[in-house]
């Protein structure tokens, strides 16, 4: 009897840790891919921007954009004020791609692709936001991130404009980010 005990709770043991591995797994992949399609969205915006002579920097906007993202994490599991270094360092990554982007265009050809309106990129924008919180709270409920994954979110993370510094900016604050206690 004891020993269909030990082997039941070793079963167990171990189809809690390979289900760990694909939460794991399957989490950092969505995560890259939603960071990356968050950050292409940027040329959208400010094509949009340039074409109708508004600032990159939009200080009413972000403030909503915390406020959301602070009920998001809240009703997600996560500890709301982690989630603002990390949507900080997103909209701040933002903000440079789109500035590399009004400089491309102001030394060379202007963009030459339909432009959404912003209100179309902002609604998908959010989509991606509240995604990103899903994705993250479902993450840390099998542990913190690790080094190694956070390599690897480096390798992955590659949208167009984005440099070194502000993908270091980004997974450092995505590393404060916690669940609610």
């Amino acid at each position: 009897m004891i020993r269909y005990i030990a082997v039941f709770l070793c079963s167990l043991l171990m189809c809690s840790s390979t289900f760990a591995d694909s939460v794991t797994s399957v989490s950092l992949g969505a995560l890259s891919t939603v960071l990356n399609e968050r950050m292409l969205l940027m040329k959208e915006v400010a094509a949009y921007k340039m074409k109708h002579h508004l600032p990159i920097d939009d200080l009413v906007r972000e403030q909503n954009v915390f406020a959301e993202a602070e009920k998001e994490a809240k009703n997600n599991g996560l500890d709301p004020y982690s989630i603002i270094p990390f949507i900080s360092s997103l909209m701040e990554a933002s903000k440079a791609i789109q500035y590399r982007y009004l400089a491309q265009w102001r030394t060379g050809p202007e963009p030459s692709f339909p432009i959404q309106t912003l209100s179309v990129s902002r609604q998908r924008i959010r989509q991606l936001d509240n995604q990103l919180v899903i994705i993250i709270s479902q993450r840390l409920m099998v542990g913190a991130f690790s080094h190694e994954d956070m390599v690897w979110l480096r390798a992955q993370f590659n949208a167009p404009n984005l440099n070194e510094s502000d993908i270091s900016d980004v997974l450092a604050a995505l590393s404060l980010v916690r669940r609610a206690r």
